[in-house]
């Protein structure tokens, strides 16, 4: 096996389709970032982060890694390096998400205890060998929390999304080639393919509801 690539256990085809995908989430996460920094807000629906930051940790610098090689490797570890801000933006910025004063009140506490939390939770399904090699059922676990936290945010706190217009489409791209990936590569694994098959319907739901949302605020700003 190549360690840069696994072109053994994986087809070509396979790794276009999972490592397009996974560096796709990394272009995200940089954007994350960055309209943290321009912002002063979190556009990621902030028990999800904690969750995402958690899967990342264990399968970035925790051992077994993935199979696939380094290039797949690094696009984990590079979701994880740019999560360091984002999580950063988590604890700042997060809060206004909250509307139980009791939450509210701790919210910092809660979610950096949230985010070890998962990380544990995520390594005892790995060391338990629940998990795939690539850590694919842990993802997908992950992937559903924050797809549909993700519309429940916009739902009820649109404004914080309207600066994540390229987050919303990359997204749902970057997560829709890796679900395509997992219908290639594991066929008859029938939790992860009812995962990899939902996420991507709640994603698209969330982008229709997103367009429209935009639609009316861009009406009512030019009173068309």
């Amino acid at each position: 096996m190549n360690d840069f690539i696994n072109l053994v256990d994986y087809t070509p085809l396979e790794l276009i389709f999972f490592a397009t995908g996974c560096y796709l989430w990394v272009i995200v996460y940089y954007l994350y970032a960055r309209n943290i920094h321009r912002h002063k807000m979190i556009g990621m629906p902030v028990f999800a982060a904690a969750s995402n930051f958690g899967w990342e940790f264990v399968w970035s610098f925790i051992p077994p890694f993935t199979n696939m090689g380094l290039l797949c490797l690094w696009g984990y570890r590079l979701w994880f390096i740019f999560d360091l801000y984002i999580f950063y933006g988590v604890l700042k910025y997060g809060s206004e998400q909250v509307s139980i004063p009791e939450i509210k009140k701790y919210f910092r506490p809660i979610v950096a205890s949230l985010a070890v939390a998962w990380a544990v939770l995520y390594y005892l399904f790995k060391l338990q060998g629940l998990d795939t090699v690539i850590g694919a059922h842990s993802a997908y676990i992950a992937q559903a929390l924050i797809s549909f936290l993700y519309l429940i945010l916009l739902l009820r706190h649109h404004k914080l999304v309207w600066s994540s217009y390229a987050v919303s489409w990359l997204r749902t791209l970057g997560s829709g080639l890796i679900s395509v990936f997992m219908f290639l590569h594991y066929p008859s694994d029938y939790f992860l393919l009812a995962l990899a098959g939902i996420c991507p319907v709640i994603d698209v739901v969330y982008l229709i509801i997103f367009h429209h949302r935009v639609k009316v605020e861009h009406a009512v700003a030019t009173g068309a």
